[in-house]
C-alpha cells in the first residue's frame, strides 16, 4: 500500500507544480495587460494592417480639378471665391509623430507626460489647453486634439483588452474628407 500512497503524493505535487510553474509563467503577461500607458512600444506592422480602416480618397473640389491658391510668406491666403485658404507649400502642417515612428516611450513627467518617438522627435503634454493642443489621460488612455489653420487632428491612445496599445489618429482637413489611421504597438523592454 505505500507505493501506491507515494505514487498518488508524487502525482499530487507534480501537478501542484505544474499550476504553480503556468501561474508564474503567466504572471508577467497578466501585468502587461494591466499596465497603463507608461512604457517603451513597438510597432506591431501585421496587426497595424489588420485594423487599418478603408480611407476613401479625399478631393476638395467636386470636379477633382486642383483650386487655384496664393501663398504668400509661406502662409496660403483666401482666392477669391473659395470659402478659407488652401494648403500651400508652408501651410500645410506635418503629420502627428505617432504616424512617422516605429518606437516610442511614454513616461509621466509630474504634471506632464513625456512622448518620446524614436528617430522622429519628443513632446510633453500638459492636462488640459496648452497653446492650443487639449489633451487628457488616465493610466489607460490618452486623447488629444488640436486645430491648425487647414486642418483639426485628434488621436486617442488606448490600452487593448489583449494589453497592446491602439493609436487612432483622425486627420479632418477644411477641405476634403477625414482620414483614419490606426496603429498598434507591442509593449518591449526598453
Amino acid at each position: 500500500m505505500r507505493p501506491r500512497r507515494a505514487a498518488a503524493t508524487l502525482a499530487g505535487r507534480a501537478a501542484a507544480l505544474a499550476v504553480l510553474f503556468a501561474c508564474v509563467v503567466a504572471l508577467p503577461a497578466a501585468a502587461g495587460a494591466d499596465a497603463g500607458l507608461a512604457g517603451h512600444w513597438r510597432l506591431n506592422e501585421a496587426l497595424t494592417r489588420q485594423v487599418q480602416p478603408e480611407n476613401k480618397g479625399s478631393t476638395s473640389t467636386s470636379s477633382g480639378f486642383p483650386q487655384p491658391m496664393i501663398v504668400v510668406g509661406g502662409m496660403p491666403l483666401p482666392v477669391p471665391g473659395t470659402a478659407a485658404p488652401q494648403p500651400g507649400l508652408g501651410g500645410a502642417s506635418p503629420d502627428p509623430m505617432v504616424m512617422r515612428c516605429v518606437e516610442l516611450t511614454v513616461a509621466p513627467a509630474g504634471e506632464e507626460l513625456a512622448l518620446e518617438f524614436s528617430g522622429v522627435g519628443s513632446d510633453r503634454l500638459r492636462r488640459g489647453n496648452n497653446q492650443g493642443v487639449v489633451s487628457r489621460w488616465s493610466e489607460r488612455r490618452l486623447t488629444t486634439h488640436y486645430r491648425t489653420t487647414t486642418r483639426k487632428v485628434s488621436q486617442t491612445w488606448e490600452i487593448r483588452r489583449d494589453g497592446r496599445l491602439l493609436v487612432t489618429v483622425k486627420l479632418n482637413p477644411d477641405h476634403g474628407k477625414t482620414q483614419t489611421h490606426k496603429r498598434v504597438f507591442d509593449r518591449v523592454a526598453p
